[in-house]
C-alpha cells in the first residue's frame, strides 16, 4: 500500500511538473504578437503605409529602434527586411521570412504562407491579399489595409461587421467620393475618362462604381476603355502600347479630364504615356492613387491615402488589440485628412491657370522652376 501511495504520489507530482512547464511555454508563446506581410502586388502606396505603420509602433513606444523610416522607399521587400532587423520589443516580433508579394508567387509560396503556426498576425495590402485570406486563412488574423473599398469588395460586411472573427479591414467611408467631387469643384469637368481592367477587383479599387454614381448628382459623363495589365516584367511594352491606344480612343471622343486609377503603370513612365495625346490636348489628369502619380506627370492629385496617417492608425488598432480588445472589435474606420499636390509645369504646359487662392491651401507643388 505504501509502495503504492508513492508511486501515485510521484506521477502527481511528476504530472504537476509537465503541466506547469507546458503552462509557462505557452505563456511564453504569446508573450509577443508574431506579425508577418502580404502585398496583393508592388506598388509605391504600400511601401508607404507599411513605413507608416512602423513609424506608429515607434511612436506607441510598441518597438524600440533608431531606424528612420524613408517613405521614398518603393522596395517592400527592402523595407520589411529593415524592419525586422532594426527593432527591440518585447510586445511584438516581424517574422522576416513571413514576406509575400503575390504578383510574384508559386503554388508552393500559397501554401506557405496561410494557416502557419509561427504566425498570430498578418497585415496584407491590397483587394487581392484580402480576398485571398478571407477564403483560406483560417488559423491566424490578418488586417488588411490599402483596399480601395473593403465592402464593396466583399471583405468585410461593414463597419462594424466582419465575414469571420479573424479578420479586420480599414475602412475610409467616403475616400474616392471626396477625391472626385474636389476634382469636380476644381474643374468642373464634362467629360471625365478612366481606363482600367476589366474584373470585378479592378472595378471595385478604380472607384468605378462611385464615378458613375456622383456622374448623375454632378452632371459630367463618363467615358470608360479596358485594357489587361501587366502580367508579368515582359509584358509592359503590349500593356502600354494598349493604354496609349486607350487614351488616344478617350481623347477622340472628347473627353476633357483623364480619372488615373490605381494600376500597374511605372511612375517613370506616366509621361510619356500622357505625352501623345493628352496634354496636347490640354485635359485635365487627376491621379487616383499617390502623390508619386502627380510628381511624375498627373496634373493634380486629392491624394487621401496618406501612409503615415493610416500607419499609425493600424498601429493603434494592434496595440489595443495587445491590451486586450477582442479583435473583432477593433475600430476599422478611418477618414483619411485629404492632401492636395500640382504639378505646376504639367499646368502650365496645358495652359491652365490656378487661381491664387487654389495656390494657397496646395499641399504639394512639383515643379523645376520657381513660381512666380
Amino acid at each position: 500500500m505504501k509502495k503504492f501511495f508513492c508511486f501515485m504520489l510521484l506521477t502527481f507530482l511528476f504530472s504537476s511538473l509537465l503541466i506547469n512547464d507546458c503552462t509557462t511555454y505557452s505563456e511564453n508563446e504569446l508573450t509577443k504578437l508574431r506579425i508577418g506581410y502580404v502585398e496583393s502586388e508592388t506598388f509605391d502606396n504600400y511601401s508607404r503605409q507599411l513605413s507608416g505603420i512602423f513609424a506608429g509602433f515607434q511612436k506607441l513606444g510598441i518597438v524600440e529602434s533608431n531606424y528612420k523610416v524613408d517613405l521614398s522607399e518603393v522596395d517592400t521587400k527592402k523595407i520589411w527586411n529593415s524592419i525586422c532587423n532594426n527593432y527591440t520589443s518585447d510586445k511584438i516580433e516581424f517574422v522576416e521570412d513571413m514576406y509575400f508579394n503575390m504578383k510574384n508567387m508559386n503554388e508552393s509560396d500559397y501554401i506557405k504562407m496561410v494557416n502557419r503556426d509561427d504566425i498570430d498576425l498578418i497585415i496584407t495590402m491590397g483587394t487581392v491579399a484580402g480576398k485571398y485570406f478571407l477564403a483560406n486563412e483560417t488559423k491566424n488574423k490578418f488586417m488588411v489595409f490599402a483596399c480601395a473599398d473593403p465592402i464593396s469588395g466583399g471583405i468585410v460586411k461593414n463597419e462594424t461587421e466582419r465575414y469571420t472573427d479573424n479578420s479586420f479591414a480599414h475602412i475610409d467611408r467616403t475616400r474616392y467620393e471626396r477625391q472626385i467631387r474636389a476634382g469636380h469643384n476644381l474643374f468642373k469637368f464634362k467629360k471625365i475618362g478612366v481606363v482600367y481592367q476589366d474584373t470585378p477587383e479592378t472595378f471595385s479599387y478604380s472607384a468605378i462604381d462611385k464615378l458613375r454614381k456622383l456622374s448623375d448628382e454632378l452632371n459630367f459623363e463618363v467615358v470608360e476603355k479596358h485594357v489587361i495589365e501587366a502580367q508579368n516584367e515582359n509584358d509592359y511594352d503590349r500593356y502600354y502600347k494598349d493604354l496609349k491606344q486607350a487614351y488616344k480612343e478617350l481623347t477622340n471622343e472628347g473627353i476633357d479630364s483623364l480619372y488615373i486609377t490605381t494600376a500597374t503603370i511605372e511612375n517613370e513612365k506616366l509621361m510619356d504615356l500622357l505625352d501623345e495625346d493628352i496634354y496636347p490636348n490640354n485635359i485635365f489628369t487627376i491621379a487616383q492613387t499617390s502623390e508619386q502619380q502627380v510628381e511624375y506627370g498627373a496634373l493634380i492629385g486629392f491624394v487621401i491615402n496618406d501612409g503615415m496617417e493610416q500607419g499609425y492608425f493600424a498601429a493603434s488598432q494592434i496595440k489595443s488589440y495587445l491590451e486586450g480588445t477582442p479583435f473583432n472589435e477593433l475600430e476599422q474606420v478611418n477618414d483619411d485628412t485629404p492632401k492636395m499636390a500640382l504639378n505646376y509645369d504639367i499646368a502650365k504646359r496645358i495652359k491652365l491657370k490656378i487661381p491664387m487662392s487654389t495656390m494657397l491651401i496646395i499641399d504639394s507643388i512639383y515643379t523645376s522652376e520657381k513660381i512666380d
